[in-house]
């Protein structure tokens, strides 16, 4: 017999919130009403329509009989609760570094497209749709009424290179309060992952060298093909300038990107650009726009179609639409990456380059040229900065840093921030206490990335539970554990 109780889908009414609780039996037959609406959303505005979500009476019957996710429910319990008890000292979670991780997994969902309308992303369409999932959402201020938080939520086209940092970016595109949902749904997800990283850096430490992790930030600039040419000038021209010069301190290639986009660029830049013939991405869109005449036979007839949403709206707000468009483009790829599942878009030959056990832990070699290995190495002021280089050479290129896709016609830099191998995260108690902290930020890093995979996930699970004093009274929790994790058990 069932013991659980489970609260049903939270459904958004159009000012208030109405709570479903599920009674305790399994329904194996829908009543006669299970096509009708729990709610009347007919006097409801349209937005609020959309964010309502599970409103048939089938929804709700579905969501009460299913003793899985329940389970499921109560196995997330117990983790975020060990996270609590076992995520100290060393394995503190820092305030930052939680930060970091929500305010990059908000990000994504704003940059997905799913709640934006023409390239602008509506932070009031993204608050409802968390309200009907019961989060309590407010204005800066603390309002949770619904004109409130309409009036107060941001509507804005994101430009990624816009930001220095992530947290820059997060503040710019966020108005509202999201405390309640960081803390029931971020909060509980993050410390569970790194819960996870735990038992690996306990328990499997050898495996994470095994993972190769790098740290880097990538640059694609794909050549146009109305302008062939120009992106082949300002990978080699970028090079020649922001590399090569030692005088540059502050080395940043997404920077190249920004400069590929034109959108962003100050007047300086884009003398440099014109003064080297170089038609950016935001050129081409005007060049485009100069093809569009009034005249039928004059104007250029797909372009004209294209920008105007096939004779839908002005070719004026068709260039907007293809400016935002192309602010919202990122260019640029970073992070922590796996060998084994990570930077997949990649060309074969870059990743393998990327993923090398060839890199010298001897810089200063690299960068004089005594010791070869798949990196480039340059010092700009007090920082060391360390590309990989291609297989071959493309001519022009001093620093031999710009990898070539003949496939697809674009060009690469990859700088390396990290490298995690077996020797350089290997533990010796004649470690500084420096270098130890070096060696167990890398390591965790590398087992946070590690983590979010389904079969580390899985044991890590297995081995929590089978270390723990865990209550399988529950006969619902018991088979889901024992068909999930069945390894649990394998001893009873």
């Amino acid at each position: 017999m069932k013991t659980t109780k489970k609260l049903a889908k939270v459904l958004l009414v159009c000012t208030s919130l109405t709570l479903l609780v599920a009674c305790d039996d399994a329904i194996t037959n829908y009543p006669s009403n299970s096509d009708e609406y729990v709610l009347d959303q007919s006097e409801c505005d349209s937005d609020i329509q959309s964010a309502i979500t599970d409103n048939q009476y089938e929804d709700v019957y579905d969501n009460i009989s299913d003793s899985n996710s329940v389970s499921a429910q109560t196995l997330d319990n117990i983790l975020y609760k060990l996270a609590q008890e076992n995520l100290v000292d060393d394995y503190a979670v820092s305030d930052a570094d939680f930060n970091e991780k929500y305010q990059e997994k908000m990000i994504e969902t704003a940059t997905s497209g799913s709640y934006s309308t023409d390239n602008e992303f509506d932070e009031y369409r993204f608050a409802l749709s968390l309200i009907g999932d019961m989060y309590d959402i407010k204005t800066a201020d603390g309002s949770n009424s619904l004109d409130d938080i309409k009036n107060a939520a941001n509507k804005i086209v994101i430009d990624p290179d816009n930001y220095e940092t992530v947290e820059e970016e997060f503040n710019d595109i966020f108005n509202l309060d999201y405390s309640d949902y960081i803390e029931r749904y971020y909060k509980p997800m993050i410390y569970r992952q790194y819960l996870y990283a735990k038992y690996i850096y306990d328990q499997s430490y050898a495996s994470i060298g095994n993972t190769n992790a790098r740290d880097v930030t990538i640059v694609k600039i794909t050549d146009d093909t109305d302008n062939p040419g120009s992106a082949s000038k300002l990978v080699n021209a970028y090079v020649e300038k922001y590399i090569e010069d030692k005088s540059v301190l502050d080395v940043d290639i997404s920077d190249l990107a920004r400069l590929w986009k034109g959108v962003n660029i100050t007047d300086e830049e884009a003398d440099w650009l014109d003064s080297l013939g170089i038609v950016t991405l935001a050129d081409e869109i005007d060049l485009d726009i100069d093809e569009i005449h009034d005249s039928e036979y004059l104007t250029d007839s797909s372009l004209e179609s294209q920008y105007t949403g096939g004779y839908t709206y002005p070719v004026e707000h068709g260039k907007e639409l293809e400016l935002s468009n192309l602010k919202t483009t990122d260019l640029v790829t970073d992070g922590i990456f796996l060998k084994s599942s990570g930077l997949t878009d990649l060309p074969s030959d870059l990743k393998t380059r990327i993923f090398s056990t060839n890199y010298s832990t001897d810089v200063d070699g690299v960068e004089n040229g005594t010791v070869k290995d798949v990196s480039y190495v340059t010092t700009h002021g007090d920082t060391t900065y360390r590309f990989v280089t291609p297989e071959v050479s493309l001519t022009g290129s001093g620093a031999n840093i710009i990898n070539y896709d003949s496939d697809s016609n674009s060009y690469y830099i990859v700088q390396v921030n990290s490298i995690v191998t077996t020797s350089r995260i290997a533990k010796s108690d004649s470690d500084s206490d420096e270098v130890k902290a070096y060696k167990r930020e890398l390591a965790t890093e590398a087992a946070y990335e590690m983590a979010a995979s389904e079969s580390y996930r899985k044991s890590a699970i297995v081995w929590l539970l089978l270390n723990n004093d865990i209550d399988y009274s529950d006969e619902d929790f018991y088979d889901y554990i024992d068909t999930n994790y069945p390894a649990v058990f394998e001893d009873d």
